[in-house]
């Protein structure tokens, strides 16, 4: 596996279809390998809360889920990161492969209604993906065992996980340590996206690096302070490492 050292964290380096087909090898071994992904947002909380930090760290892959990661890499790393590996996006390479090679997958995240549209459209659009389960992710912690119980009995090859940061990151550790399974990926708002509650932005805007803007304009009273906060951040963070890579050895 192709990976680069950023920002303090270690990025996959591949394209999007390199990926997919890396992990769909590896989850049939059922070595319970968990994936998350960086973006703004996650690197300013991976700097700035120590206790994220330690979560993200359990991570045994990490991919770039923002244009912003990607463009800095050109900057701050040895090697540029190819492309954008976008869940919302990457997810459908994973499938169109899946149905070729017959893993199955479990969907956990959203509310009743959500998953219910995601599992509809996404059955229409690959018909012939295997769908071990899924589940609401409204559940209390008295309910945890229950959902665990579920994923173990279905042993799905993906377990793609949708229920916000950082209650997915520390649910991924739970599934790891609970149940057999091949990989565990966050996956923040995809089920939105599949269910069709919500659009992608643009073509054009996605490739500028523009989709959190799209995503501001549709939602600015709840999203202007974490996108101002985080940006700020980022840049921070950005300019740090990119002054201790021109320091003179």
């Amino acid at each position: 596996m192709k990976t680069i050292r950023f920002c303090g964290t270690e990025l996959v380096c591949l394209s999007k279809d390199e990926f997919a087909a890396f992990a769909i090898d590896i989850s049939h071994r059922f070595n319970k390998i968990i994936s998350f992904s960086l973006n703004g947002e996650s690197l300013a909380k991976f700097h700035n809360d120590a206790d994220f930090r330690t979560l993200f760290l359990n991570a045994d892959y990490v991919h770039a889920d923002g244009m912003s990661i990607v463009s800095a890499s050109k900057k701050l790393s040895k090697e540029a990161l190819p492309e954008r590996i976008a869940t919302t996006d990457w997810f459908h390479n994973v499938a169109e492969q899946s149905e070729e090679s017959g893993e199955s997958h479990y969907f956990l995240g959203g509310d009743e209604l959500t998953i219910q549209k995601t599992i509809g459209n996404v059955r229409k659009l690959y018909p012939n993906l295997k769908i071990a389960g899924y589940r609401n992710g409204y559940f209390s912690e008295a309910d945890q065992q229950e959902v665990l119980n579920d994923i173990n009995s279905a042993r799905p090859n993906f377990v793609w996980v949708g229920l916000g940061r950082p209650k997915q990151e520390r649910f991924s550790l739970l599934i790891r340590d609970n149940c057999e399974v091949g990989l565990i990926k966050t996956c923040g708002g995809l089920f939105d996206f599949l269910s069709g509650n919500n659009k992608r932005a643009p073509v054009l805007m996605q490739k500028l690096g523009l989709e959190w803007l799209y995503r501001l304009s549709l939602e600015p009273k709840r999203l202007f302070r974490r996108y101002f906060v985080t940006n700020c951040q980022c840049l921070i963070i950005f300019s740090k490492y990119y002054f201790i890579k021109k320091r003179p050895a």
